[in-house]
Order: structure tokens, then sequence, then C-alpha cells
């Protein structure tokens, strides 16, 4: 089985980069994050090969499930929505899972 990397923002524009980019080296397996796989985004990235789970990163729980058995994790804020407190707290809920 390929190493697993996780993308957090999956169905943006960094994180669909990154996705694409992953699949096609065929070195990983690729996983996802959106807070709605079910949205065409997420759909086109299950087509062409991304594993997509929903997941909230306000969320340590979700986090922790979501970056189980990766070898790496692509992380991103979605800064432009949130405030600073906001964006702080989405950034260590994923470093810490991240270290689980």
């Amino acid at each position: 089985m390929k190493p697993v990397i996780v993308v957090v923002g999956a169905t943006g524009q960094q994180g669909g980069s990154v996705i694409n980019a992953l699949i096609n080296s065929n070195k990983w397996t690729v996983r996802g994050l959106s807070r709605n796989i079910s949205s065409e985004g997420s759909q086109k990235l299950i087509a062409n090969g991304a594993q997509m789970i929903s997941c909230n990163i306000d969320c340590f729980d979700e986090c922790v499930e979501a970056f189980k058995d990766a070898y790496g994790v692509f992380a991103m804020t979605n800064y432009w929505e949130c405030g600073m407190t906001q964006e702080y707290e989405h950034g260590m809920n994923m470093v810490n899972a991240a270290k689980q």
C-alpha cells in the first residue's frame, strides 16, 4: 500500500492542485479533506482517485481521525473567512492531530 498524504482544503485551488500533483506522481494514497464531500469538487477528486473525508478542522477529534495512519499532511488554514484567533486554533488542531 502506498503511503497516505492528507490534504486539507482539498476542493480549493491550492489543495486541489496539490491533490492532482500527488495523484499524478502515483507514489501516494491521497486523502482529501472537505466540509462537504457531496460537493461537485469533492466528487471530481474522488473520480480522479482521491479518498475524500468530511472533516471540520474546528474539531480536534475529527482532525485526529482524518490524519490517522498518514505519512504526511498538507495543511492550510482558511484565513480569509475567519479571524486570527480561529486561524491559530485551526492550525494548532492540525499540528496536534498530526502528532498523534
